[in-house]
């Protein structure tokens, strides 16, 4: 009996040892698979992420100079600066580099005609050559010259400022430019208001005491630093009691400021070709003449100003004469469209390139104020005819300029009432 039950003890545990080592070998097949899985899903993630991390192919062009140079070297052109000499000594470029350099900018600038004042910055990479060149062409444009190589290529940019929004009140208890500096606002920006609001107002003969003005511009900076204020967005002048508005609007054709009915503020005359004078004689039938000591019709205005103070056409036209002409000493006269004449006297010298025959803008420089020909000391004659008739250059109805068209209005009164709420 115990022999028996052996036996089937026996017996019984044979099927269980072989069916103990089946579940060991299912379970390493388990394990196996598992880490198969595991393995594979790993291979395919770092594909994956290999994938989305490798990087694309950048043109020099549009790497920023900070990330493909490891040095830079910048230099503030001064008197006496040869492009060659520059570009040798701070770009460590040799003769023929500079020699292309010159060559492919030519359509672009010509570096042969650097600026005192201008900076100019030079890029280098681990290697020590100089991959990219920057050279401030004015406070908004950069001429950029890019190195592939041996090769150069040259492009116009647009500097990089930071932007932010600028908004300042400034009432008027001496003068406009002394309170406006003090409130620190730039000269640019000073001048870029008189510019606004010249054709309503004139700023050297009608601003007081009580007059106050809110602007908001483009406060910007370069590389953490200070730099130019850009353009004027909004501003309120109140004059003598009157309100003057000007909003900066890009219609797509013509960018610039409009007043508060969507009118350009840009008319055919400024009101006065100076930005410093004093009238001492104006507009009149009889004026006692300072040289004859007669008295006799005096159809212009003269506005007193230091020797050398620049003049600007006061519209655009042609240059009819620029010359001596006896008591009129240095005299430029200009013709204008729709019948006008204008005419400029006693002046020093002529701005550059003033001749018969040339076309000048308005604001252009066309000399300086001087005492030439009959005159008793530094000033400027203006005088200005329509259809060979004069006119009081002081009374003049100066119209409005051009209109936005209808379709640009709604757009318009959506940038006016967002900078409304900060004139008021």
């Amino acid at each position: 009996m115990n022999i028996y039950t052996n036996k089937n003890i026996y017996r019984q545990s044979e099927p269980a040892e072989k069916k103990s080592y089946k579940w060991k070998i299912i379970y390493a097949l388990i394990i196996a698979l598992v880490f198969y899985f595991i393995f594979n899903r790993l291979s395919s993630s770092k594909e994956i992420i290999s994938k989305e991390t490798e990087p694309e192919s950048i043109s020099s062009e549009n790497i920023q100079p900070e990330k493909i140079s490891q040095r830079v070297d910048s230099h503030t052109i001064s008197e006496g600066d040869i492009p060659a000499e520059v570009f040798s000594e701070h770009g460590k470029f040799n003769a023929n580099d500079t020699e292309e350099i010159l060559s492919v900018a030519m359509d672009t600038y010509d570096f042969s005609n650097l600026k005192i004042g201008r900076d100019i910055r030079f890029y280098f990479d681990a290697d020590e050559k100089a991959v990219r060149m920057e050279y401030d062409h004015d406070t908004e444009t950069m001429i950029v010259v890019y190195r592939e190589g041996e090769k150069f290529s040259v492009k116009k940019e647009t500097i990089p400022y930071e932007v932010y929004q600028e908004n300042i009140s400034v009432n008027i208890n001496n003068f406009l430019y002394i309170d406006a500096m003090n409130a620190g606002i730039s000269e640019a920006t000073i001048l870029e208001i008189a510019d606004i609001f010249s054709f309503d107002i004139d700023f050297t003969t009608e601003i007081q005491q009580g007059d106050s003005f809110t602007v908001i511009f483009e406060k910007r900076t370069r590389d953490g630093k200070q730099a130019p204020d850009g353009k004027v967005l909004a501003a309120k002048f109140s004059n003598s009691g009157n309100d003057y508005y000007g909003y900066y609007f890009d219609n797509g054709n013509e960018d610039g400021h409009y007043d508060s009915e969507g009118h350009f503020l840009v008319r055919q005359f400024l009101r006065a070709p100076l930005s410093y004078r004093q009238i001492t004689s104006g507009y009149t039938g009889a004026r006692l003449n300072p040289i004859t000591k007669t008295v006799s019709a005096h159809y212009q205005i003269d506005y007193a100003a230091p020797t050398g103070t620049p003049v600007v056409a006061t519209a655009r036209g042609d240059i009819v004469s620029a010359g001596w002409e006896g008591g009129w000493g240095n005299i430029v006269r200009l013709r204008h469209s729709n019948g006008y004449t204008t005419h400029y006297g006693h002046l020093s010298a002529f701005g550059k390139g003033i001749k018969s025959g040339m076309q000048v803008s308005q604001g252009q420089v066309i000399g300086y104020v001087g005492s030439t020909g009959w005159s008793t000391g530094p000033h400027l004659d203006y005088g200005i005819k329509l259809n060979g008739a004069p006119i009081n250059p002081l009374a003049m109805n100066l119209p409005k300029g051009d209109p936005l068209n209808a379709d640009k209005m709604p757009e318009f009164e959506k940038v006016k009432e967002k900078y409304n709420l900060l004139l008021h």
